[in-house]
């Protein structure tokens, strides 16, 4: 689907749509449907709230859930479709046909719910060293589908300009900057990696706690595309330092941003 996102076949898309849909249905997988329609919003697909009702008719369930994820999905379909497509999936899904929800205030109020929600804590994970609980990327997840269909400048003057105030807003950093990389706002983005860069070389001195650390690794990782060299050698300067066992996401995740660095030397060089 992702090779054939701008052809007109949408009828080809549609099929494959209730065929996945299908499966998912066989195999009992409820999360893997729901996070194919998250796809579809995500990567912004052409026509994705009608691919979405398509899949809703062949398991309704898709949207039978509560959680923040559920909420932003169908803010998004809500401001995507057609009158006529809002009706159907009104009726289908039993969706009040109007709302006066907005995107940019649901994202404002699910990063308060973040904060203050108790269960947003660390945990310690074999391959990320310290992660964040399910229901905080619960959290994560929604704000980034709403500041992907926000686009870059709602969502660097309104979420990134705020991220260093709150520690669980460190991880969104990497995937809200994937919105600018997208959009080709690759300065803007080259300047967030490097005051991330700056703070995880400090952060040793600095006293900042390991999670928060990985946080902000995890962070650079997302966007190496944006300045790899620059980014492996923060990293390394503050692996350098670190007393802690270094996880496996982050040894590979500087293995990957290191291979970008030996394609970008292995251009030819334009004159």
């Amino acid at each position: 689907m992702k090779a054939q996102k701008n052809t007109t076949n949408y009828i080809f898309s549609q099929a494959l749509c209730r065929v996945y849909a299908g499966i998912c249905r066989q195999l009992g997988d409820l999360e893997r449907a729901r996070l194919f329609c998250y796809s579809l919003l995500k990567e912004d697909f052409p026509e994705s709230e009608k691919l979405i009702l398509f899949i809703t008719n062949v398991w309704s369930d898709i949207f039978v859930f509560q959680g923040p994820i559920n909420k932003a999905m169908q803010l998004v379909i809500r401001q995507s479709a057609s009158n006529e497509m809002l009706a159907c999936l009104s009726a289908y899904l039993n969706w009040e046909q109007s709302s006066s929800l907005d995107a940019g205030i649901m994202v404002s109020n699910l990063l308060l719910e973040m904060q203050s929600c108790t269960k947003v804590e660390f945990h310690l994970s074999e391959q990320y060293g310290e992660d964040l609980s399910e229901d905080a990327w619960q959290y994560i997840f929604a704000v980034d589908l709403l500041c992907s269909h926000l686009k870059w400048d709602w969502t660097h003057d309104n979420v990134i300009r705020i991220a260093f105030l709150y520690i669980v807003t460190l991880f969104l950093s990497g995937r809200l900057g994937q919105i600018g990389l997208k959009e080709g706002y690759l300065a803007a983005v080259k300047n967030i990696s490097s005051v991330i860069g700056l703070f995880i070389q400090h952060a040793k001195e600095e006293g900042v706690p390991w999670g928060v650390q990985l946080a902000a690794v995890y962070s650079l990782c997302d966007l190496g595309s944006s300045n790899p060299e620059g980014i492996v050698e923060a990293l390394c300067a503050w692996r350098a330092k670190v007393l802690n066992n270094i996880p496996s996401a982050v040894t590979n995740g500087i293995a990957e941003i290191t291979s970008l660095c030996e394609m970008e030397s292995a251009l030819p060089i334009k004159q």
